[in-house]
């Protein structure tokens, strides 16, 4: 099974990290590859029952520009702030030979879309009172992160994980760098194609 090397969130990246080389994950399932590497799922050793299945995101530190091996730092750093129960949980993140790996919550009820598409499969709706639930939780979670001055750029239905009836805003991995960003709030006129508080209604 891999191995990797450990590397505190928030800390340099730097290989070796401290020479420990962590003992606690094992590959149990690749969920995908996308433009920024792959994705999967992983048992975490350390975790008290129930809790062992973790999502692994990695991430080729040679296949990056400067400033995106910049912006996968900064994600990190940022998600390590982000404490809510809507929020898709960050673990941690550590350096694996030559790639920067990230360990979060692993959702095992999928995301939004596939349970809007197996609803309709099924010829029926979402209970109206699921659907406001659902509703209010994402609010919260919106309001929390914003609250923060940080934006989720691309909140979509692929974007919104369940996980025993809660949903957890995050993205799906590796589609792009990343979703999430800091934001200085400005305010801009009408048409104008920068973020302002004014203008855009954050995603809801």
């Amino acid at each position: 099974m891999p191995r990797f090397q450990e590397v505190a969130a928030g800390q340099p990246l730097t290989p070796g990290g401290g020479g420990l080389v962590a003992k606690r994950y094992s590959i149990l399932q690749n969920l995908g590859r996308g433009s920024f590497g792959s994705v999967f799922l992983v048992q975490d050793a350390k975790a008290a029952d129930g809790e062992k299945l973790k999502v692994l995101k990695q991430i080729p530190l040679g296949d990056l520009r400067p400033d995106e091996t910049v912006r996968a730092t900064q994600e990190a750093q940022l998600l390590s702030q982000l404490h809510h129960p809507v929020i898709l949980t960050f673990y941690h993140s550590f350096l694996e030979r030559d790639a920067f790996c990230i360990i979060t919550e692993y959702c095992q009820d999928r995301d939004l879309d596939c349970k809007i598409g197996e609803v309709r499969r099924a010829g029926r709706s979402l209970p109206e009172s699921q659907v406001v639930d659902w509703l209010i939780q994402l609010l919260l979670g919106l309001r929390y992160i914003h609250d923060r001055r940080i934006l989720h750029r691309d909140l979509k239905a692929k974007n919104i994980f369940l996980k025993r009836n809660l949903v957890k805003i995050g993205e799906r991995p590796l589609s792009q760098l990343s979703f999430w960003s800091f934001v200085t709030f400005r305010v801009f006129s009408v048409g104008s194609s920068r973020f302002g508080r004014d203008q855009n209604l954050w995603p809801v």
